[in-house]
């Protein structure tokens, strides 16, 4: 029982001691915020510095110059500054104390210099240091970038057993041209080590790019045999290139691309640790996958703060949430993250799948941190509130995937203001998600790091609809559909008679952009058949033939003013009506409507569309700010062609100005209006249009614009006028149509046009109306310069706008021209009641 007592209590001390001298190493990883103080004070606990720097200089804490990335100590020697440090030692608490530490230099501007290392021991700050010791040669720490190295200092047998030993690293600016190198220090550790006896171990062994492989070891490895490349082959292929980072991985670059999902075989030989055991010649199968290439959608934008709000249980901070859902591993770095303004590279970071990621802005990182893994971006490419377009896109520059949204994705003010953030409601969609953000449903207005509160999988089994097209040039059409449309599309899924080649498809939301490598011809009639187009759900649009014609861009003299209605019913809008006479179909989706200042300048210049809009031939297109309002004020004209803009320009009802511009800035057609352009008799004109009868004559012309007729509903937007006149000028001199009109009638023109046609310019003219009496009742010109065309208008009114009564009235035309030449023409006028 004795012995057995005194084997307990030897086991006892053995181990008491060999835990006390395993927890006892003073360690200092220079993680804790450094103080700006010089020495005397300690800029952390047991450490002095004789110039501590909040900047890159003098002596100053490294944010991500690490080993693996964390923080550390750096020293910046200049002509006029060599670093200093000490650091306060207890040896008494060890048997066989040593100094052990990781060191690397790193390039500072293009100098030649390296930092010159020393280190000495002193028994207290006042005494002597013992003599200056460099560690290892000028070259040791040149001004390049190396990689950390382990480094072990044993203390002198004089110090040990001391209660307090002071040791001091002295950094100099080392002898060469130009700038020195700047000296990084990290993991600093002292008192006893316990001999390392075991060889490395190879732990993990995966692709990391396209002709790189990464090595896991299980401690560091020594920096020189670690980086010999004969020590590797793959396949019997050595690398180009063996490199060593962050003391246990080791990177092999071959010179050929390497093939995702093949087995290859790896030899490693002759690799030791910094301790001197070398690895077991070692050969294992692995399966390469390169985890920079990203397919689209795997990696998926899932949540967005663009707008967020202090005082909610959320800090104040933008973020974009992202979910991995692919199946190997992949690595970000070298990724693009851009919105509209600006592009930022991502940080290496991998993923597994299922994970989430949150990517933030650096100086903000931290306090998202107790929500998941987070993403430092530098810099960040600030969110607008307004809206915004998110992308994730590979080294390459192939889009992963993206997103946008405006405060209408929200729904409301108080939404859009309330620091909620947009989320995805079903990630596995495979197509972009504009459509589907809602706000945050969650307490906290977001679910950074978590599946969203909107997360929903119920499947949509409704197939997508086609809606329209469009053109954005000769080689590129424009599909528009009801739903968000799957990016799976090729070539073959459409077929084009007559035969247009396709060079290539893309998908953006519920468009599908077709690109041609031969022009599209204008006005040419093609039918194209769409097969295999599916919804993000993967519900397919039946087989589908629809016909595309492109336009050709219209020209000034080929759209024309044809209505106007100024004065519209209680609560109707008001509307400009456009005409295209030609056979054609015109494209005038960059053309304008206008008015002119007091000054006649041209003012509130609206354009009519950004995107494309085409006239067909021969028809007519109502622009206004309500389309369904103004077909129920004019029923009749349901069917006809309108079109929605945000804003007309003011066209106030006391008169003023309309100006119609193209899609270069020129000014197409103006006319000035006002209220004395209606029929003389109309007792009410709210509601009542203005038509163009003619658009052979300038639009300018007052006597070409007449009030719409009471028996087509007092206008006719989007369709033929009720006051027109044939387009084609017969063989006479003058020509009056009608010949017989009822100015008050129900049916039929309330006015009658007079045309002319002259076989030169240069003749005045005279147009009086007389009456069976011979009685001039109304004169339309006098004496006026004519044009070789043109026209004029009479309603059956006296000069002085009164109603004339019915009967036979005459139109004399009176025309001479300088070489004295005369013509006269005499027409009859018939004013007849309830034609």
């Amino acid at each position: 029982m004795i012995r057995f007592l005194g084997r307990l209590f030897l086991l006892i001390l053995f181990l008491f001691q060999i835990g006390a001298l395993k927890a006892a190493n003073q360690k200092e990883d220079f993680e804790q915020d450094f103080r700006i103080v010089n020495d005397p004070d300690e800029f952390i606990p047991g450490w002095r510095g004789n110039e501590l720097r909040e900047n890159s200089s003098r002596i100053f804490q490294s944010n991500s110059s690490g080993k693996e990335g964390s923080r550390c100590l750096a020293v910046q020697p200049i002509s006029t500054f060599d670093g200093e440090l000490t650091v306060r030692l207890s040896p008494a608490d060890f048997e066989n104390p040593a100094i052990q530490f990781w060191a690397r230099s790193i390039r500072n501007g293009s100098g030649s210099r390296p930092a010159l290392v020393f280190y000495g021991f002193g028994e207290s700050l006042d005494s002597d240091f013992s003599e200056m010791v460099q560690i290892g040669d000028n070259s040791e720490f040149a001004n390049e970038d190396q990689i950390f190295r382990q480094f072990k200092i044993e203390l002198p047998d004089s110090l040990r057993g001391l209660e307090e030993v002071f040791f001091r690293f002295k950094i100099e600016y080392g002898p060469g041209t130009g700038s020195a190198a700047r000296w990084l220090l990290d993991d600093f550790e002292f008192g006893n080590f316990v001999e390392d006896l075991q060889p490395p171990i190879l732990e993990s062994v995966r692709g990391f790019g396209p002709r790189t492989v990464e090595l896991g070891f299980s401690e560091a490895l020594d920096a020189v045999f670690s980086q010999i490349q004969l020590n590797y082959s793959l396949d019997d292929k050595e690398p180009i290139n063996a490199s060593l980072a962050f003391d246990s991985l080791v990177y092999l670059d071959f010179e050929e691309p390497l093939i995702s999902g093949q087995n290859y075989v790896l030899t490693i030989r002759q690799i030791p640790d910094v301790a001197g055991n070398f690895l077991r010649d070692t050969t294992l199968t692995f399966r390469f996958e390169d985890p920079t290439t990203i397919g689209f959608k795997d990696l998926v934008i899932n949540e967005i703060m663009p707008a967020p709000r202090d005082g909610n249980d959320l800090p104040n901070v933008e973020y974009v949430e992202l979910i991995y859902l692919g199946e190997k591993d992949i690595r970000l770095g070298g990724m693009s993250f851009r919105n509209s303004r600006s592009e930022s590279i991502l940080e290496d970071r991998w993923m597994e799948s299922g994970d989430y990621l949150i990517l933030a802005p650096a100086s903000q990182a931290a306090l998202l941190g107790e929500y998941g893994n987070v993403l430092a971006v530098e810099p960040w490419p600030t969110l607008l509130n307004s809206g915004d377009e998110i992308s994730l896109l590979t080294q390459n520059g192939e889009l992963i995937d993206q997103i946008s949204y405006s405060t209408a994705t929200w729904g409301d003010s108080e939404l859009s203001g309330g620091g909620y953030s947009l989320e995805v409601v079903n990630p596995n969609l495979h197509c972009e998600q504009s459509e589907f953000l809602k706000p945050s449903e969650s307490p906290a207005r977001g679910t950074p790091g978590t599946e969203n509160s909107v997360f929903d999988l119920t499947p949509d089994t409704l197939a997508p609809e086609f809606l329209s097209y469009s053109f954005t040039d000769s080689l590129s059409l424009v599909l528009a559909f009801s739903e968000p449309i799957q990016s799976t599309l090729t070539v073959d899924d459409f077929q084009i008679e007559p035969n247009l080649p396709l060079d290539s498809v893309g998908v953006a939301g519920n468009q599908i952009l077709l690109f041609f490598s031969e022009a599209i011809a204008d006005n040419q009639s093609y039918q194209l058949g769409l097969d295999g187009v599916a919804d993000c759900s993967g519900n397919q649009l039946e087989e589908t033939r629809i016909e595309i014609i492109r336009p050709r861009t219209a020209k000034i003299g080929e759209v024309f003013l044809n209505e106007l209605l100024f004065d519209p019913r209680s609560g109707g809008p008001k509307f400009v009506e456009l005409y295209n006479p030609t056979e054609d179909y015109l494209e005038i989706g960059k053309w304008k409507l206008a008015n002119l200042d007091d000054l006649g300048q041209v003012d509130q210049v609206r354009m009519l569309s950004e995107e494309s809009l085409v006239m067909s031939p021969s028809s007519f297109l109502a622009i206004s700010t309500d389309s369904e309002r103004l077909k129920m004020d004019y029923p009749r004209s349901a069917n006809g062609g309108f079109f929605e803009i945000r804003t007309l320009p003011s066209y106030p009802i006391s008169g003023g100005s309309v100006v119609l511009i193209d899609a270069q800035g020129e000014i197409a057609e103006q006319f000035e209006y006002d209220e004395e352009l209606h029929h003389p008799l109309l007792r009410e004109t709210k509601g009542v249009s203005l038509e163009r009868v003619s658009v052979g004559s300038p639009a300018d012309f007052t006597g070409n614009w007449h009030s719409a007729s009471g028996n087509e509903e007092y206008a006719t937007p989007g369709r033929m006028n009720s006051q027109r006149i044939p387009g084609e000028f017969e063989a006479e001199l003058i020509q009056i149509d009608p010949e017989i009109f009822d100015p008050e009638g129900s049916q039929g023109n309330t006015f009658t046009t007079i045309r002319y046609q002259l076989d030169q310019s240069g003749w005045v003219g005279s147009f009086r109306i007389y009456d069976i009496s011979g009685r001039i009742v109304s004169v339309l010109a006098q004496n006026e310069i004519l044009a070789t065309q043109g026209l004029y208008t009479w309603t059956g009114t006296d000069s002085q706008g009164r109603r004339l009564p019915t009967g036979y009235y005459v139109l004399l035309v009176e025309l001479f021209d300088l070489q004295g030449r005369i013509r006269n023409v005499k027409k009859t006028i018939i004013i007849a009641e309830s034609i």
